[in-house]
């Protein structure tokens, strides 16, 4: 099945490529909507080069979860297709970002990091998560807003996570970067407390 293909491609992590079980806090019950109806219309949604931003000032609460779960049904709705590279991909953007500092002292890396680069650039849509972990250096704001606008100017999907409000992301990221992030994407909130528990029943699946 090319799903299985593009799964493997996508570096989805193998946790969250398994169904995951969220309940929605009450707070979070129209956060869960707008992104369960995303969801039902996912190919026009990134057919139309459309940009999401999941944030919330708590961790654990369905954010990098959510997002995986848009990239698995946009990849179930091209499984008829044939794409010559992944059409979506999953990129932590802290990990990332120290992959291709070390790949400049680390020839090893670099094909790797080149070639995750340009899947970057051409994938039908990217999640770029856990944006905002730590303070930018000016090289890493110089790649993440480079990537991130190529996407925008070409209406190539992207997909936020963050741990920050857009009101903390305007003090940590460059303006242009900020504008790209948030005034570009519909903005969704999670208020809700963590689902990181051993139990957790649902009915969004």
């Amino acid at each position: 099945m090319l799903y299985d293909t593009y799964l493997n491609q996508s570096q989805i992590p193998p946790r969250y490529r398994e169904e995951i079980q969220l309940r929605p806090e009450p707070e979070d019950l129209e956060a869960y909507e707008t992104l369960d109806q995303i969801r039902q219309n996912i190919f026009l949604w990134v057919k139309q080069g459309q940009n999401l931003l999941l944030c919330s000032p708590y961790v654990g609460n369905g954010k990098t979860t959510w997002a995986t779960k848009l990239l698995k049904a946009y990849l179930h709705e091209v499984e008829q297709f044939y794409f010559e590279e992944a059409p979506a991909l999953f990129i932590n953007v802290t990990c990332f970002l120290n992959e291709k500092r070390l790949a400049i002292s680390d020839p090893t890396r670099l094909s790797k990091v080149n070639e995750l680069e340009r899947q970057i650039l051409n994938a039908k849509v990217v999640v770029f998560d856990d944006l905002g972990v730590k303070d930018l250096s000016a090289y890493d704001a110089n790649n993440l807003y480079y990537w991130i606008d190529y996407r925008t100017v070409s209406q190539k999907s992207c997909i936020f996570t963050s741990n920050l409000l857009p009101a903390q992301l305007f003090t940590l990221l460059d303006p242009r970067l900020y504008d790209r992030v948030v005034n570009y994407s519909q903005v969704v909130v999670f208020n809700g407390g963590s689902q990181r528990s051993p139990v957790v029943s649902s009915s969004i699946k």
